[in-house]
């Protein structure tokens, strides 16, 4: 007696045929006529078997003889059909039974065909193809509609920063110049230093909410370049420590380094953007008289970067869709009241996906939190 087979593990690309049969004849007959299509092929001889099997792994296909001890074929299909992870799965009825009465039963009970016994292999081939192109059809389709489904939320999301986000420091920047404007005659030399120095940190929001912005958009249409090189971490997280410097200073936060060198395989530009944001969050979060601390060490042939800070924390709802993409995000005003688009760790993620690495973070309300990101190193490491 033939023993049935589990399901193949094929490329993705090769369907996959589920023949339901109890008769070990026609099982091989069908399974070398499939196979030589280049189809994967798997076989049960009993419907509760199919069952088990289909729901280790999903066919492209099934087909399912009706006449079957224990559990026939067409309630084989009836419970395929109220699974709503086979409710579209195509089953075609492969039977000795050519009553009219039966076909329509078979469709009745969601059947895609019903190919009579004995079959013609030609005629079989031509049914199983074109039920395989329908089904590939309409997945395609419904990608499209997920694709089209996520643009929209990405428009919406868009607009919503230029609407909401990008107006609010234009405004304050606005009012701020039009106030220095009118009242410099009457200001001191402390007031005028204390309104440019707000003029400067809108200023500095505002480009880093257009930088993020641009690059969120170009990675989204295709248009962002990958140039993957070796990149010294220690450098570009010493450079960008420096650049946030006077930001800390104005919180009077302590900004620590606490590195090693390491070498990594990553877009240069990508690099900047990631560590940017995930600093100016740092400092965003952190109430005065904090620390940042910014580490930098080789884990398990990865460079692992830590960005940890005594800062607000966040909180298990805020955690489950920190680095996801919402139609409408939720951001939070800083310990200073600075504004964020809630698109600065979306894009770190997705930039990270793109370059092969990962990002996670430990946080504990009041406290502070740590994220921490993985990059491939060089295909070839000399030295750190």
């Amino acid at each position: 007696m033939m023993a049935p087979s589990s399901p193949p593990t094929p490329e993705a690309s090769k369907p996959y045929i589920l023949l339901v049969d109890d008769t070990e004849a026609n099982l091989r007959v069908l399974g070398p006529l499939l196979r030589a299509e280049g189809w994967a092929v798997a076989a049960a001889t009993r419907g509760e078997q199919a069952l088990k099997i289909i729901a280790q792994r999903r066919p492209d296909l099934v087909l399912l003889d009706v006449m079957m001890p224990e559990m026939d074929g067409f309630e084989v299909c009836r419970r395929l059909r109220a699974d709503p992870a086979t409710r579209d799965l195509p089953v075609l009825f492969i039977t000795a039974l050519t009553d009219e009465e039966d076909i329509v039963r078979g469709f009745r009970e969601g059947g895609h065909d019903y190919i009579a016994k004995p079959f013609r292999q030609a005629e079989l081939i031509a049914r199983v193809r074109t039920h395989l192109a329908l089904q590939e059809t309409t997945r395609r389709a419904e990608k499209q509609a997920a694709d089209l489904a996520q643009l929209n939320a990405d428009k919406d999301r868009f607009f919503s920063i230029i609407a909401h986000d990008l107006r609010s420091p234009l405004a304050g920047l606005l009012g701020l110049s039009e106030t220095l404007v009118v009242n410099l005659p009457s200001f001191t030399p402390q007031e005028i230093g204390e309104a440019t120095e707000e003029m400067a940190k809108c200023s500095r929001n505002l480009y880093q909410l257009l930088e993020n912005l641009l690059e969120w958009s170009q990675l989204q249409t295709g248009r962002m370049e990958c140039r993957f090189e070796r990149v010294e971490i220690t450098a570009t997280l010493t450079e960008l420590a420096d650049l946030f410097g006077p930001a800390a200073q104005q919180k009077n936060l302590k900004l620590q380094l606490d590195l090693m060198p390491v070498m990594a395989w990553i877009d240069h530009r990508m690099l900047h953007t990631i560590v940017r944001n995930l600093i100016s969050n740092a400092i965003k979060f952190t109430p005065d008289n904090g620390t940042i601390t910014l580490r930098c060490r080789l884990h398990d042939n990865w460079a692992k970067l830590e960005f940890c800070d005594t800062g607000l924390g966040i909180s298990s709802g805020e955690m489950a869709n920190l680095f996801k993409r919402m139609a409408k995000p939720v951001s939070r005003a800083g310990t200073a009241g600075e504004r964020g688009t809630g698109l600065g760790l979306v894009l770190c993620r997705e930039l990270l996906e793109s370059s092969h690495g990962s990002i996670s973070v430990v946080s504990t309300l009041g406290q502070g939190s740590t994220f921490t990101v993985l990059l491939p190193r060089p295909p070839n490491p000399l030295g750190g």
